[in-house]
């Protein structure tokens, strides 16, 4: 008797030998999260004939698009709007940018709607794509999106362009100096980021507290911020965080 397929799955490419394209840098890795199995499979055998673009990987629910934009930091990612484990499109959104801040998301919906678009512009998306579009059209988007552009379906008013865009060089700067960051600097952030004193972090990392100073230096050079407050709102990716959702963070004004 044949088993039950499970109801969403996780997919992820194999490495493949290296082309021209890769060689160079010049294909977009393109990370695809759709719960409709058939709307994945069209568009992983449609990707196969795109020389600049890699399928690095697919996601069936809003767990698994996080999980492998953190592991596979995709510099694209088709994101569905509605799948299940997606309780704050706008959250989600928002964290695919903070574990990926080179990424770049364009939202996947059955509709046109100004207020989802709205939702997914002030997250950190960079597209508004209907699912009903033209493969053609589908490509054109990413293509547009991954290179620095923004693409909003003609559906949607003229308004909800200018919306994104906004929203887009309102924390371009940011964004981008996010993704400069080393690891080693992003793990530093994180801990600021919780309210955690240099001495600690110091000590959680095994380094010196004045390594933990000349990485903060360089992280606040990098954001353009001045202070550990503006570092850990860059961390979080939003302008204000809650006070009651916020760790305190000590030393404010100083590295």
């Amino acid at each position: 008797m044949r088993q039950r397929a499970p109801e969403f799955s996780l997919f992820v490419a194999p490495d493949q030998g290296t082309d021209l394209a890769k060689a160079f840098g010049t294909m977009l890795r393109l990370l695809i999260a759709d719960d409709h199995e058939m709307f994945r499979e069209l568009l992983r055998m449609a990707t196969r004939n795109q020389e600049d673009l890699d399928l690095v990987g697919e996601a069936g629910d809003g767990r698994q698009a996080l999980e492998l934009a953190d592991r596979l930091q995709p510099d694209v990612v088709l994101l569905d709007y509605k799948m299940p484990h997606v309780q704050d499109f706008e959250s989600l959104v928002r964290e695919i940018v903070r574990v990926c801040p080179s990424a770049r998301v364009i939202v996947l919906s059955g509709f046109a709607s100004p207020d989802i678009a709205r939702r997914a512009a002030s997250g950190g998306a960079r597209g508004y794509v209907l699912k009903s579009t033209r493969l053609s059209a589908m490509f054109d988007a990413i293509r547009t999106v991954g290179s620095g552009g923004i693409w909003i379906d003609p559906a949607l008013p003229r308004k909800e362009f200018d919306i994104f865009q906004r929203e887009s060089t309102s924390d371009g700067g940011q964004r981008e100096g996010m993704a400069a960051l080393t690891r080693r600097e992003r793990e530093v952030l994180g801990c600021v980021a919780q309210g955690i004193s240099n001495r600690d972090i110091a000590m959680k990392l095994c380094v010196s507290e004045q390594t933990v100073k000349t990485h903060l230096t360089r992280i606040f050079a990098k954001l353009s911020v001045d202070n550990r407050v503006a570092a850990a709102l860059a961390f979080y990716g939003r302008d204000q965080v809650a006070t009651d959702a916020r760790p305190e963070i000590r030393s404010e004004l100083r590295i």
